[in-house]
């Protein structure tokens, strides 16, 4: 059974070469090719010669994804993709034009597993349940193929589509580094996202292994007893003690941590402004306020009205945020929201 190259980092693909009796730039060579000039065949590689070709073409595969479906909002120009991997699974990813134009920062949201195992009761994702891990090469190939697909050059990667990145750790991280080489899509360590819903263990190998990405919790509610009726992740994985393994852990040096935080109306009161403030006294952290978007839930997302009171609150107690815009909300652009239709 043939192997997907994008599985192999450049050391093994040198190591792959190597076995073969080819010389090792020949792995850089590849990369070019496979992230640079985004090709999906071996035969288009004209500065290999014949016998390599055939040798990649008999052992490997380029493509891990096929398209299914591709819809563009009329109202922000936010791309939405369904592909379909080799075992007939989906998942998806959105190609986001942050100021709306084809210029400035394009960003891709990525997915890391088919499903999510995490049952937070506002996420699509969740009602699909978990499916399996992806391979690093269908990690990349996300980006290769929204690439071929929009004729455009990302310049930014967030690790926020289907799954729980930190529950498929290895894969993730070799994905993130390719991402990072020269050779692969040389995008710069500050411009990739790795988003935990927060998996303690995850974070604290993130953070001993001194992983250069930026790093972004989704905290989602300041009352924990109403967080883990949302989110079951913090029955076993108290936010309490991740903010104390910040505290103790996450150097100063380094960028603020990313506190992601969903907008209901139940959230966003005087005092969970407050609780905020409380929480996190000791930590370099950004906050990030996101619309909660339409679905299947019994959720009740606020008005303009309160979100910019709340908004207000914090700014007075000097919180630094960002405000997400909600991107693609005519083509079901919240994760899960069109592989769901496959499965539900």
């Amino acid at each position: 059974m043939k192997k997907f190259i994008k599985n192999f980092s450049l050391e093994e693909v040198e190591q792959i070469f190597a076995s073969i009796n080819e010389k090792s730039y020949r792995a850089k060579q590849l990369f070019n090719w496979l992230y640079e000039r985004n090709v999906d065949n071996f035969n288009t590689m004209t500065n290999f010669s014949k016998k390599l070709r055939q040798y990649l073409t008999d052992n490997y595969e380029i493509s891990a994804l096929q398209l299914i479906d591709r819809k563009k909002s009329n109202c922000d120009g936010t791309e939405k993709f369904l592909f379909a991997t080799h075992d007939n699974h989906f998942i998806e990813s959105v190609f986001i034009r942050n100021d709306g134009t084809d210029e400035g920062r394009l960003t891709i949201c990525v997915s890391s597993q088919i499903g999510c195992p995490m049952g937070c009761t506002f996420c699509e994702t969740a009602k699909i349940g978990f499916k399996r891990n992806l391979e690093c090469a269908e990690i990349l190939d996300q980006i290769n193929k929204v690439r071929q697909l929009t004729g455009l050059k990302n310049n930014n990667i967030v690790f926020m589509g289907m799954g729980e990145p930190f529950l498929n750790y290895d894969n993730v991280m070799k994905a993130a580094a390719i991402m990072n080489y020269t050779f692969g899509f040389h995008i710069s360590v500050r411009k990739i996202t790795i988003s935990t819903c927060g998996i303690y263990e995850g974070i604290q190998r993130f953070i001993d292994e001194k992983m250069p990405y930026n790093l972004a919790i989704s905290l989602n509610d300041t009352d924990m007893v109403k967080r883990s009726r949302y989110m079951p992740v913090e029955k076993k994985y108290p936010m309490q003690n991740i903010i104390r393994l910040l505290d103790v852990k996450f150097p100063v040096s380094r960028n603020r941590v990313t506190i992601e935080y969903v907008m209901r109306k139940d959230n966003i009161s005087e005092e969970d402004a407050q609780r905020l403030k409380s929480m996190f006294k000791y930590n370099r952290i950004k906050l990030n306020l996101i619309p909660l978007n339409k679905g299947k839930h019994n959720m009740e997302i606020p008005v303009e009205e309160e979100i910019n009171k709340f908004i207000k609150r914090l700014e007075i107690m000097n919180i630094p945020i960002s405000i997400r815009k909600s991107a693609g909300s005519d083509i079901d652009g919240a994760c899960g929201q069109l592989s769901g239709r496959h499965y539900l």
